[in-house]
């Protein structure tokens, strides 16, 4: 998994339009991390993601620990709510784990396939 920052935070340059600043808001409150979820239980929600090339899933938060796994070779680029842009080029089955977000250590971010292939993601996150 390669990572390029496109826009550091703080930074809110031309990437960021007033839609997409409008769109941070509506995600402040969001918990649905993915497209469909395929588990929960008290400890678990297990999510399938599956981005056609330019689709987006909108802005929502993290604040549990998670980690995901990206089945299928292809980049993606998330806008964050603290300016930063990132885009990350995935091969098959790269993960990656992040564990010390709570209700104090969050983000919130959306996702969009800028690739030409499409993204196909399992995400599990933990929620005890």
């Amino acid at each position: 998994m390669k990572v390029e920052t496109i826009n550091t935070a703080g930074n809110w340059s031309v990437h960021w339009t007033e839609s997409l600043k409008k769109a941070i808001q509506l995600g402040t409150n969001s918990y649905k991390i993915g497209q469909q979820l395929l588990l929960e239980n008290k400890r678990v929600k297990i999510w399938h993601i599956e981005l056609e090339p330019g689709q987006a899933i909108p802005f929502h938060k993290h604040d549990k620990p998670y980690f995901y796994i990206c089945h299928t070779k292809g980049c993606s680029r998330s806008y964050f709510s603290n300016g930063s842009i990132i885009e990350t080029y995935y091969e098959p089955n790269d993960i990656k784990y992040l564990n010390n977000l709570n209700t104090k250590n969050f983000f919130i971010h959306n996702l969009e396939n800028i690739g030409a292939t499409t993204l196909h993601f399992t995400t599990v996150e933990f929620t005890e």
